[in-house]
């Protein structure tokens, strides 16, 4: 790469991060500013999801600025790993630590059948009496449905983040380094939404969020950044994006525990995700074919 294209290529970067970082400080001033996660404009949330794309757009226009995405690239023998990866690596580092505290994991009450052998679901969920095998397929469903409609809603994040930074910033940096700083760069995206109460988390300030939460989006930025030099696959890395939102802590959304504290259960969690994107890019990194193809 020439001075004058490496010039332009960071020249490119800046601009995508600023308008990444600008259109998620202004949409948080208008709800942080108008009642946080109580909000009338709370709804706009959604609109986060859309704003790494946007970003994306706003360079295309630009030499060097279009999305460079092999939209029929799907690996499937990394679906699974993709999919299961993260809420696994998750569940087995919160599970022990739920256990530890509870002495058991505290299911919630209605998921033990009644006298009469049938599922009784709380008003909450609205599921209404179910039969035990009904009561499965009821999860499996809504776990499905929800990833499904999360990895939509990613899929537009992961074409500003890993679709179109981290390829630009392997242009200049190694691939373990461009990882990271795209790691760091998505995880500093989302403080303006945790100080604002778009991200918000019952009993936890946002203050509190902003200084933890970013720690666990960077690590499992290492997760997804690595099936991305694995892949170059955009849908790989938005199920894996889709499947952390939906199914990272799906055992706990029928859980109640009183004892284990949040902070902890989540730390045990956040370094689990570190401990597996350190271990997969120190060792699990190989010759991945976006690096291939760089030094080609």
């Amino acid at each position: 790469m020439h001075e004058t294209e490496r010039r332009d290529s960071v020249s490119l970067i800046v601009i995508f991060v600023a308008v990444a970082y600008g259109l998620s400080v202004a949409l948080s001033l208008a709800i942080g500013l108008t009642g946080g996660a109580s909000s009338p404009l709370i709804g706009l949330q959604l609109l986060t999801t859309f704003i790494p794309a946007l970003a994306v757009l706003s360079v295309r226009s630009r030499a060097g600025g279009a999305v460079s995405i092999d939209w029929h690239r799907l690996p499937w023998t990394y679906v699974p790993i993709a999919l299961l990866l993260l809420p696994v690596v998750m569940h087995a580092a919160m599970l022990p630590v739920i256990v530890t505290h509870e002495g058991r994991l505290p299911w919630e009450d209605w998921l033990t059948p009644q006298a009469d052998g049938l599922i009784h679901s709380s008003a909450e969920r609205g599921w209404g009496v179910l039969t035990p095998s009904a009561l499965a397929g009821r999860i499996a469903l809504n776990a499905i449905t929800g990833l499904v409609v999360v990895s939509t809603l990613t899929f537009f994040e992961e074409i500003g983040w890993r679709g179109w930074l981290l390829p630009r910033l392997l242009e200049h940096l190694s691939a373990r380094r461009a990882v990271v700083v795209t790691s760091a760069i998505w995880a500093g995206w989302h403080v303006p939404f945790q100080l604002s109460g778009i991200q918000h988390i019952e009993g936890v300030s946002p203050l509190m969020l902003a200084l933890t939460l970013p720690f666990g989006i960077f690590a499992a930025g290492l997760v997804i950044g690595w099936l991305w030099l694995r892949t170059e696959s955009i849908w790989i890395v938005s199920l894996a994006h889709g499947a952390l939102n939906n199914w990272g802590q799906y055992a706990l959304k029928y859980m109640r525990f009183v004892k284990a504290p949040d902070s902890v259960v989540g730390t045990a969690a956040l370094l689990a995700m570190l401990a597996t994107g350190i271990s997969l890019l120190l060792w699990g990194l190989g010759t991945p074919r976006v690096v291939q193809k760089l030094n080609n």
